[in-house]
């Protein structure tokens, strides 16, 4: 990612409803999944922290990213572990974590086939593992040039991967689905545009972020029930088999 485009995520993850909207479904699918977890959780491409202070409630927290620049920001977030590093040669020992996260990372990999043998690695026998990715190539935008992604996937590919790895899908789901048309519009719309590639975080009325946030949190409920045929985003929920 470009340098600027940590600063704005810095400044929008805390309140934007893109990015509450995601740690809370994140959060939904996992909870049921932590309450028996003993060990390490990691949060894998950590970006500027704001995962990491949801988390932290449930274990001891680890942050890991490939920028320092990032782990600057995550620093100012709180006193967690952050370690610099690939998400394609984790320093970790095998079965270090009882849960992971990988939210929006793995489309910024050139090949992201060795970062899913890594996040099974490291993770323990029955662990949990919840990724999220863009959805669609027909989205690609300057949101994509601007934070530097190689893909955006289908539930096909991203199961693909999950499955060829090792891992089990509990669930995989497109997610941001009620926002689906007029996102799509506006990316379509951005490429003709005579404007340097940059993140779409368009600033909304505190209100109508408000209300885009209670939007998320509805649908969030609704995925913990059904797979959504589509959407802007995807979500997979995925164990590793063992004991």
């Amino acid at each position: 990612m470009q340098a600027e485009e940590y600063a704005r995520m810095f400044q929008f993850e805390t309140d934007y409803w893109w990015f509450v909207g995601r740690r809370r479904l994140v959060m939904r699918l996992l909870q049921p999944y932590l309450s028996g977890c003993e060990g390490w959780i990691l949060d894998a491409g950590c970006g500027t922290g704001a995962m990491l202070c949801e988390l932290q409630g449930f274990g001891q927290v680890v942050g890991l990213d490939l920028e320092p620049l990032a782990l600057r920001y995550a620093r100012q977030r709180g006193e967690f572990a952050l370690v610099q590093a690939r998400l394609e040669s984790l320093p970790f020992r095998a079965e270090t974590f009882c849960a992971i996260t990988a939210l929006d990372v793995l489309e910024h990999l050139p090949d992201d086939r060795p970062a899913f043998q890594e996040l099974w690695r490291v993770l323990q026998p029955r662990g949990v593992l919840v990724v999220t990715v863009p959805a669609y190539r027909f989205l690609w935008s300057k949101h994509d040039i601007a934070l530097r992604h190689y893909r955006r996937y289908t539930a096909r590919e991203l199961g693909q991967r999950l499955c060829e790895a090792g891992f089990e899908v509990q669930k995989l789901s497109y997610a941001v689905s009620v926002l689906f048309v007029p996102i799509m519009l506006f990316r379509w719309w951005d490429r003709w545009r005579r404007t340097p590639p940059a993140a779409t975080l368009v600033p909304v009325n505190p209100a109508i972020n408000r209300w885009l946030i209670r939007l998320q949190e509805w649908e969030a409920r609704l995925i913990q029930r059904v797979n959504l045929p589509f959407g802007v985003s995807l979500v997979a929920v995925a164990r590793k088999g063992g004991k």
